[in-house]
């Protein structure tokens, strides 16, 4: 009975999926019933807003049709996604790299009985085509160019091999390697494309019926009821995922799509340098997935004495949102690469009663579980490793997130399913109700009341002007401040950094002195007492022995490297710290001149544009018009400067020519030298000598 309920709900929600799919083509089809906005600012519902939300319900039919719940996974910078999605799975499907590895969003599928995953490729032809562009951009000068460039860094070089041999690309990877390849070579497309200046077909792939799926299955799922529907994964680029903008909008739109939201954070990034950073990305999953989300801190193992127990976790990490969106019992502190191994190797143990002596993960796991013990020893005793196995399942504490997330979703998955469907219509039905009621009470007013309307609107924008004017103006004498200000505080660090550059340069200078000194010190010289006696009356050349030394010449020349990186190396981090005694000048400055404008903006600008949205409101409901006017709150403005200092540009290697003097051969350069002439019997020569010139 309760199968068939299901059955009923799937059936009427493809039905009314159906009908909305076809009232939205028919709206986008008829004439001047909806705008195409393509030169105009965008309205409350037009032909572009249609399509997509005509792509999202074809999605939803889908998932209806399938009964499937779709449990996006997305990660903050280096959390280890991958291997989440791996522990989650039992195997290891997704390649496991030190960079950004999702570069299109993969969905990962729960088929029981496919114990070799496959991965499906069907909509390949977007790929070739990119493949035949960069291989016709590398023939030309500035390809390769490019490809020299490329080729100068181990983690580059690899990217051309996927244009010279394109075997890579086909429909369908068998096993583990062949899906490792597939999806590491597309990512590396996906580099190589933004390095040549070409842009990856994400728009090609923004419908879930076209994105790349491994049909596998789910360790955890085996024997369980296959009535309820099914559970997959889909594996998204997070928010830094390979610094492409294009990558951004495409998890946002999948993360939309997607029935739940788990987001895989790293605890040793909590209480760091990066927690800004891991802050805000965490906000950016959690303001497209309200209501949805899951988050599992990855890598708890790595806690030490002193660091936030579970309990504290589960609390810290709703206060990182801007709002509260996450309750603390959807926070699962625990670790996926522990999670990983242990699943993996009592899956194993089921299956085969032995570990894989010769596999890598098996080496892994050993020192996990087991420290120092030999791997041998332990693959021979099943029990061991068994005991072992549980031990390190219970100690990853992933348990309660794969039962409360993963085996829910997957009894729930048909509901879910329809519930998903559900929302969507509801949503899709309120904002064609809002938008065609609009437009109904617009065609029932008479000229003359929307003449009336107009000429009020007219007021209101000249109002509006106004107290742009005067925005405007409180800005730009803020701006004044802030320059004023602003040149006040570089004059003095740029006093500062003369005189310590002037030190530098001073030092560096007797250096040179010191130097050429040596070098002539190391000449030939003869003395004896007719020497002294033509030196005593003038007839010495003492000067000629000396090299010119230039004190004004804006330039200092050493003969040893290191001497020349050493006065760099003191410049620099002098330079360094004369910026961040700069930076720790500005910033109270101009924090305190951007909370006046910010106060400024919110007594002037918000109360006048308030008291404007309410008179249209009251105006347009007299009329018979429920419009919402509302405007976005002011975020807190922050002030933030970056320096970075580098001036090894300003050091060059030159090799110059150098006259040196040495004693003539033959009879009067001997005579000479018997005499120790410091100018009769000498030679000059010339010589190369590298210099390493700082100017």
């Amino acid at each position: 009975m309760h199968e068939k309920n299901i059955a009923l709900l799937c059936d009427e929600a493809d039905r009314l999926l159906q009908l909305n799919i076809n009232l939205l083509r028919q709206m986008v089809e008829e004439p001047d019933v909806l705008s195409d906005s393509k030169n105009e600012k965008r309205l409350l519902f037009d032909k572009q807003k249609a399509l997509k939300r005509i792509e999202e319900l074809e999605g939803e039919q889908i998932k209806t049709a399938r009964r499937e719940m779709v449990l996006a996974v997305v990660g903050t910078m280096k959390a280890g996604k991958s291997t989440t999605i791996n522990a989650i799975v039992g195997q290891e499907i997704l390649p496991n790299r030190n960079r950004p590895m999702t570069s299109v969003p993969t969905l990962i599928r729960h088929v029981p009985g496919k114990t070799e995953p496959v991965l499906h490729l069907e909509h390949i032809q977007p790929v070739r085509n990119l493949l035949i562009t960069l291989q016709e951009k590398l023939a030309t000068p500035a390809g390769q160019q490019v490809a020299q460039t490329l080729q100068q860094t181990g983690d580059t070089r690899e990217l051309l091999d996927i244009l010279t041999d394109d075997g890579w690309l086909k429909n369908e990877y068998h096993g583990e390697e062949e899906i490792f390849t597939g999806l590491a070579s597309l990512n590396d497309l996906v580099r190589l494309a933004a390095a040549m200046g070409s842009e990856f077909p994400f728009d090609e792939y923004a419908e879930v019926q076209k994105l790349p799926v491994i049909d596998v299955e789910f360790s955890h799922l085996v024997g369980m009821d296959e009535c309820q529907g099914t559970l997959t994964l889909l594996d998204t680029p997070g928010p830094n995922e390979a610094g492409q903008p294009q990558m951004e909008v495409m998890m946002r739109d999948q993360l939309q799509k997607a029935s739940a939201v788990l987001a895989v954070m790293d605890y040793t990034q909590m209480n760091s340098k990066a927690d800004e950073e891991v802050r805000k990305e965490l906000n950016a999953i959690a303001d497209v997935s309200v209501g949805r989300l899951f988050v599992l801190v990855n890598k708890f193992d790595e806690k030490d004495r002193n660091g936030d127990g579970a309990d504290a976790v589960c609390q810290k990490v709703p206060a990182m949102l801007n709002s509260d969106v996450l309750p603390a019992s959807r926070v699962y502190p625990g670790s996926s690469r522990q999670a990983y191994l242990a699943n993996r190797a009592l899956h194993e143990l089921r299956k085969n009663g032995t570990l894989p002596v010769d596999e890598a993960w098996v080496d892994d796991f050993v020192r996990e579980a087991f420290g120092r013990m030999k791997k041998d020893y332990v693959c021979k005793d099943s029990e061991l490793a068994t005991e072992g196995a549980t031990d390190l399942w219970e100690g990853s504490l992933i348990d309660q997130l794969i039962t409360e997330v993963i085996l829910s979703s997957h009894s729930r998955a048909a509901a879910l399913a329809v519930d998903s469907a559900a929302a969507k219509l509801m949503q899709n039905a309120e904002n064609i109700s809002e938008y065609l009621s609009l437009r109904h009470q617009g065609l029932m007013q008479s000229i003359q009341s929307l003449q009336a309307h107009i000429t009020s609107l007219l007021e209101d924008i000249r109002e509006i002007a106004d107290c742009q004017e005067q925005v405007t103006a409180d800005v730009r004498m803020a701006m004044e401040e802030i320059d004023a200000r602003t040149r006040e505080l570089l004059t003095g660090v740029c006093t500062s950094l003369e005189e310590e550059l002037n030190d530098y340069f001073r030092s560096g200078k007797r250096k040179e002195q010191q130097m050429l000194e040596e070098e002539n010190s190391a000449q030939p010289r003869e003395r004896n007492a007719f020497a002294f006696f033509l030196d005593i009356f003038g007839t010495g050349n003492q000067h000629d022995r000396m090299r010119d030394f230039d004190p004004d010449s804006p330039e200092i020349k050493f003969s040893d490297r290191r001497e020349a990186l050493e006065l760099m190396t003191q410049i620099e981090s002098t330079v360094t710290s004369l910026h961040r005694e700069a930076e720790a000048q500005f910033r109270p400055e101009l924090e305190k001149i951007v909370s006046g404008i910010e106060t400024g903006f919110r007594g002037t600008a918000l109360y006048a544009t308030e008291n404007i949205a309410g008179r249209i409101n009251t105006r347009l409901e007299d009329e018979g018009f429920t419009v919402k006017i509302s405007f976005p709150a002011v975020s807190q403005l922050q002030t933030r400067l970056a320096v970075k200092t580098n001036l090894s540009a300003l050091m060059e290697e030159r090799t110059e020519t150098v006259t040196r003097r040495r004693r003539q051969s033959g009879l009067w350069g001997k005579i000479c030298g018997a005499f120790g002439t410091s100018d009769w019997g000498w030679e000059t020569y010339k010589e190369d000598v590298s210099r390493s010139v700082i100017n």
